[in-house]
């Protein structure tokens, strides 16, 4: 069958996104997955409010203000405002500082940063965006996001593309075609617009470098000036995932599962599988962090009672946060860190503790820091997966003391996944914290606004109201 013919006999899944995003009303969004959306905003909120200084972002800040251009859309937490792709760029890096944003485990996709930066940014430019518009959208282009990366067969942990950029160019451009209140024609083309710019890369997850989150915001960037180009009628590819060259042939070799992306769309939604993170790096380290800390409260565990430790992990959490072990166990910057699970649990184990405290350079520099790491070997147990059957966690922590006991723990639900779920008030806290870590903190009362203004969102009539707070 040629491609035209079955591009009329079968719908092709961007259509069929398209179409659900289109006729998405707030009313049929079931309360539990509203409130999981609010949880999330106010989560990305608190961590983009503390990467206005991360490495990386002041560059990219000066550099759209040097750009110029109309005052469409304002950068969070920065008293600056730019052409709406622009402050997608700079919120969409922010989004990622830190590696604190959430993550859907099984869709290996960080939802809330690859669609929130973009969804900000064409709600101020459209003007008049009320509380509940905004939700539906965001929940429409996290719901695309998601069962594109459950569908995926590969996990790019083990393929080195990293498919959560591709998930926000896509997400994002559905999500803020809703906003801009276009017809199913309309987002297929903001759709095959951004598909023509998917991009990404593990290796720069790997090396530890500000990249991670720069990429998020050209992910952000590409979503919001697809979209605008739509707008003016600018008409992309049609067959836009299951087409001849499209995206699951061009990146994933037609390995997709067709149910997991499209059964029961609209009906039962994935959004609220989520997790939310409660330590300030990259969610495969957290299972690890835990299984430390139980030992420390349960234990009575010291750094100094220590010999040596043995972290099991799974495949795909040994490429990103384990290797190579060395360069894990001396990082030089924070962006190092971030994906090194050798300093975090070292950390962890030092401290007691493991929060944002511990991801400045003097606690990364820290010889203790760095001896404890020292003592950290990480092996990759098949077992996990086998019997787990998940790319992400569990982890087991093995730990010889130096007075010949041996402890053991293993986590299989950290804090934040959804079978141990953080509630809004505990993103309330988290969003407290960050704000105290903010290059400009908020004063106590506006941040008990914002908090105010997410938990009761779908009241809001203009969403301007949020972020002029946060301006």
């Amino acid at each position: 069958m040629s491609e035209t013919k079955n591009a009329v006999a079968v719908p092709d899944a961007a259509r069929l996104f398209a179409d659900f995003a289109v006729g998405l009303e707030y009313g049929a969004i079931p309360a539990h997955v509203v409130d999981c959306t609010k949880k999330l905003i106010i989560d990305q909120l608190g961590v983009m409010l503390i990467g206005a200084t991360a490495s990386g972002v002041p560059a990219l800040a000066a550099s759209v203000r040097e750009w110029g251009g109309a005052a469409e859309a304002g950068i969070v937490g920065q008293k600056l405002r730019v052409p709406a792709p622009a402050a997608a760029l700079v919120n969409g890096a922010m989004a990622r500082a830190h590696d604190y944003d959430a993550l859907h485990e099984r869709g290996i996709v960080h939802i809330t940063a690859g669609c929130l930066p973009q969804c900000l940014a064409l709600a101020e430019r459209r003007g008049g965006v009320s509380g509940r518009e905004f939700i539906t959208a965001m929940v429409a282009g996290m719901e695309f996001m998601i069962r594109l990366g459950i569908s995926f067969e590969t996990s790019f942990l083990h393929t080195g593309r990293v498919t959560t950029l591709h998930q926000a160019t896509f997400g994002g451009a559905l999500a803020g075609s809703k906003l801009l209140k276009f017809n199913a024609d309309q987002t297929v083309s903001a759709l095959g617009l951004a598909y023509g710019q998917v991009a990404g890369n593990l290796q720069v997850t790997v090396e530890g470098t500000v990249l991670v989150r720069v990429l998020q915001g050209f992910a952000a960037q590409t979503a919001v000036q697809s979209v605008i180009l739509a707008e003016r009628g600018l008409v992309g590819p049609q067959r836009v995932l299951q087409g001849e060259f499209g995206y699951f042939k061009a990146y994933h070799d037609n390995r997709y599962s067709a149910a997991l992306l499209l059964d029961d769309l609209g009906v039962r939604y994935e959004l609220p599988d989520v997790s939310v993170k409660f330590y300030p790096c990259c969610f495969l380290s957290h299972f690890a962090i835990d299984a430390m800390l139980q030992l420390v409260r349960d234990e009575g565990l010291r750094a100094a009672d220590v010999e040596a430790v043995e972290v099991r992990v799974t495949q795909g959490t040994y490429n990103v946060v384990c290797s190579p072990a060395e360069a894990k166990r001396q990082p030089q910057t924070m962006e190092a860190a971030l994906f090194s699970l050798q300093y975090t649990v070292a950390a962890a184990l030092l401290h007691g503790r493991f929060g944002l405290e511990q991801m400045t350079t003097a606690a990364i520099s820290d010889p203790a820091a760095r001896a404890l790491a020292q003592r950290i070997t990480t092996v990759v147990d098949a077992d996990l997966e086998q019997h787990h059957g998940r790319a992400i966690g569990p982890s087991i922590v093995n730990v010889v003391c130096r007075d010949g006991r041996r402890l053991s723990c293993r986590v299989d639900l950290c804090k934040g996944h959804p079978d141990n779920p953080m509630s809004f008030d505990d993103c309330a806290q988290k969003f407290r914290q960050c704000a105290a870590f903010a290059a400009e903190p908020l004063p106590p009362a506006v941040i008990e606004s914002v908090i105010e203004t997410v938990r009761h969102l779908e009241s809001v009539a203009d969403i301007s109201e949020l972020l002029a707070l946060l301006a």
